[in-house]
């Protein structure tokens, strides 16, 4: 069994704790001096038993204390943030004389300390905080909240968070990767820790083949088959650092295995690969041969096979050429249905080409539609004028190294897919290269996107890797790493609607407002009545507090009994009578890390809505890190929609991406808010941090309102942005995205409004840009309130002096 060198046998490490304990009272609000905090009381999980720490693993010995439910509460906080940066959060009672208490210790420090910060901003719903620049660089910090002498409940930034991991079914050997956030330290690619355990027994820590801040991969132990828990650490916060259990299936052999065995050749049943004449029937022969002796390979020889007639691929087989250069089956005449279709599970395709040559009509050239582990390596589907898959409810699709020509695919409702290191290349206008609708546990990697062929009518696409949307409830789980787009955005907007071209784009729209509550308890929410619970869906649904106390928290519906909604994870504020609900199918828990977007060199003439990375409506919990986007019409969007559906994007973090030779830089705003609802919030606790935009056309930042109440922003910080080489710096104005000439206005006085917005040492620089009629800072809504601190504003015929 492969494990690292610091290899510790389950030494079971357990401290005398209080925990925290709870108080109606007035509290000391000391910690005590000689009671560490437990883990457990904070609901923080640790392995059972508790393994020593990795070696190189920071202490951090926090003291516990009395929390009191008359204390302030976060209800929600920025998950990932170093000493310097400026988070935000959602709760209860933040707002002054309210101080914020971090404890934090140093690496090597025998212990920690507790400092108080003032707020930056607060109100009634969100507050924001700088983190002191002399705290410890990385520590994980426990916040909470503290007024008169009461404390709340603490919650963690830079905690070890494991969302899912895949593979969730693999053999000895095989490489698996845990997905989530924090999962490396310091937000580096260097370090972090494995722990691999039976449920109740001691286990091994595991060296990782490859780090980064959001997936983690290593190679599966040699271990006996059986269920198997993973926790992973970062090295920050000692024992309060451990994320997991995640559950991993360690198999006898590989779905794939032993088909080497059985191999069947179809020139032994008659085919002849001669690209003439009809091999349809040997084809089936040899399919049908390989269904009585599975596992098994059926082989096809170098040469073309025309087929004329569906084929059926069964379960357990693996089609097999020598090539995707060498071996192709062809469809020899129209059939208008996919060519093959494959319902059976553990089927392989590989080394081989599969054209469709324009006759399956506007069917999928091949229709995987509810199989289970699936594999396609090195293969071309050629299925120009169509889409290359259908994979509605598919359960472990792999597409590695192969080349798709197509329209675009459905991916459905899948969950466990992973396509890496493949050419996508598209046709037809077609609409995206993946269309999610409610699946989970979805990776692409190192994938690359252009089109089929610029020189043909034909032979464009619009310019989408990825479109999820909630038409089969929530989505979850969901990672994008090194993909690369070429020339990706509509070309023509008298051929193609142009309201489109984001290159990955969430447009999550399935929401109702729930204004029959009754009554809620830790982890559950009784409704007067059951209405929007009845229509069940493939990804289930969530609640989110859109509104009133504990806003800004969703919570994922694990079931309904009656009018009750039973919730995965518990509350950190309970909701109450003054609480607004979204019952909402949503995106969350997403990363898109080290991605190249590139749009046309159309980008300035606003010919389409070509986008990096667009998350509208209902998205929560997604981080934009590290992203290179060029040529686009606006490099980043975040969308809040109409307020009496309640569509609101919360808690997501744009960071470290670096946009170029756009026309917009970052669009933060409300759009298409045809009804309206005050008091329902359209953005909270989003974060724009350390981003780089340079040789930006028209605007820099857009913070765009709307029409109608409701759907207003608060907590939005936009920390140490820079900018260089634009006309307009941060535009704060109505209908922004139909405005080029620099004639801003004011919306209508039923409007969303921005609350609380920080702006921290951000850097707009016009640069080379055209000096008349340039501006630096805009508003043009004076009730908006703003925090400027050390932001800067040069060369601009006005607007220099920022916020004022």
């Amino acid at each position: 069994m492969k494990v690292s060198s610091y290899l510790i046998p389950c030494a079971l490490l357990v401290s005398v704790a209080l925990g925290i304990s709870r108080s109606d009272g007035t509290a000391s609000g000391q910690a005590s001096s000689s009671v560490e905090l437990d883990p457990a009381a904070l609901g923080f999980s640790v392995p059972s038993p508790e393994p020593a720490l990795p070696p190189d693993a920071d202490a951090f010995h926090p003291m516990s204390y009395k929390v009191s439910s008359k204390a302030p509460a976060i209800a929600e906080i920025s998950r990932n943030a170093d000493r310097g940066d400026v988070i935000s959060m959602t709760g209860v009672n933040l707002t002054r004389p309210s101080q914020i208490e971090i404890f934090s210790q140093g690496r090597d420090a025998p212990k920690g300390s507790v400092r108080s910060v003032e707020p930056l901003l607060a109100d009634g719903t969100a507050a924001t905080m700088l983190i002191p620049e002399d705290l410890p660089p990385w520590s994980m910090y426990l916040v909470w909240p503290a007024r008169n002498g009461l404390q709340g409940r603490a919650m963690a930034i830079n905690r070890t968070e494991a969302w899912w991991i895949g593979p969730d079914k693999a053999e000895a050997g095989a490489l698996v990767s845990v997905y989530g956030r924090n999962l490396s330290r310091s937000g580096g690619t260097g370090q972090s820790h494995i722990y691999i355990k039976p449920t109740g027994k001691p286990g091994w820590y595991v060296t990782p083949a490859s780090v980064n801040p959001f997936r983690v991969s290593f190679q599966v132990p040699d271990l006996p088959p059986a269920s198997y828990e993973i926790w992973m650490h970062n090295g920050h916060g000692g024992r309060f650092g451990w994320s997991g259990p995640l559950s991993l299936e360690v198999l006898a052999h590989s779905p794939w295995a032993g088909r080497d065995a059985k191999v069947l050749d179809v020139k032994s049943f008659g085919a002849t690969g001669n690209g003439m004449a009809d091999d349809t029937s040997a084809v089936m022969q040899a399919l049908h041969a390989a269904t009585a002796s599975a596992p098994a390979t059926v082989f096809f020889p170098a040469g073309t096979y025309v087929i004329t007639a569906p084929l059926h691929s069964p379960g357990g087989v693996t089609w097999l050429g020598e090539g995707r250069d060498m071996t192709t089956l062809r469809l020899g005449h129209p059939i208008g249905q996919s060519m093959i279709i494959s319902p059976d599970n553990d089927v392989q395709f590989r080394k081989m080409t599969l054209m469709g040559d324009r006759k399956t009509g506007l069917a999928p050239l091949l229709n995987l539609s509810s199989a289970k582990n699936v594999r396609l390596d090195d293969v071309r589907l050629d299925a120009w004028g169509a889409p290359a898959l259908d994979a509605q409810a598919v359960s472990g699709l792999f597409i590695e190294n192969s080349e798709l020509i197509e329209n675009g695919s459905f991916y459905g409702s899948s969950r466990q897919v992973f396509l890496t290191g493949n050419k996508f290349r598209m046709t037809g206008y077609g609409e995206s290269v993946v269309a999610l609708w409610g699946g989970r546990d979805f990776a692409m990697v190192g994938n690359e996107l252009a089109d089929a062929d610029q020189s043909r009518e034909d032979g464009h696409g619009i310019g989408r890797f990825f479109v999820g949307q909630s038409h089969f409830g929530s989505m979850r789980n969901l990672y994008w790493e090194k993909n690369v787009s070429r020339s990706a955005a509509p070309h023509d907007c008298g051929k193609v609607d142009c309201n489109k071209g984001e290159q990955i784009c969430f447009e999550i729209v399935g929401s109702q407002l729930k204004n029959d509550f009754v009554a809620a308890s830790e982890d559950a929410v009784v409704f007067r009545s059951a209405a929007g619970f009845l229509k069940p869906v493939s990804g289930g649904l969530d609640l989110v507090i859109v509104g009133g106390r504990g806003a800004g928290q969703q919570r994922h519906i694990v079931s309904t009994n009656g009018t009750t909604a039973k919730l995965e994870a518990k509350w950190n504020v309970i909701p109450d009578k003054t609480s607004r609900f979204a019952l909402a199918a949503i995106a969350s828990r997403a990363a898109i890390y080290d991605n190249t977007f590139e749009g046309r060199d159309s980008y300035n003439r606003h010919d389409s809505d070509s986008t990096g990375v667009l998350l509208y409506g209902n998205v929560y919990d997604v981080v934009v890190d590290s992203n290179r986007i060029s040529r686009m019409r606006h490099g980043m969007m975040t969308v809040a929609l109409e307020s009496a559906s309640g569509l609101s994007p919360y808690f997501l973090q744009y960071s470290n991406n670096r946009v170029s030779d756009s026309n917009s830089g970052l669009y933060v705003g409300t759009t298409f808010a045809d009804a309206g609802v005050e008091g329902i919030w359209g953005g909270l606790g989003n974060i724009y941090r350390k981003n780089v935009f340079s040789n930006i056309d028209y605007i820099g930042v857009e913070y765009e309102t709307w029409d109608n109440n409701g759907a207003d922003y608060n907590g939005t910080v936009f920390d140490r942005n820079s900018f260089d080489n634009l006309r307009y710096g941060f535009v704060d104005a109505y209908h922004l995205m139909w405005t080029y000439d620099g004639a801003f206005k004011a919306g209508p006085p039923s409007r969303s409004r921005r609350f609380n917005t920080v702006l921290y040492r951000n850097r707009f620089n016009r640069g080379n840009a055209s000096f008349d009629g340039s501006k630096g800072f805009v508003t043009v809504h004076p009730e908006n309130t703003w925090l400027d601190l050390g932001s800067t504003w040069s060369g601009f015929s006005s607007g220099n002096t920022g916020p004022r």
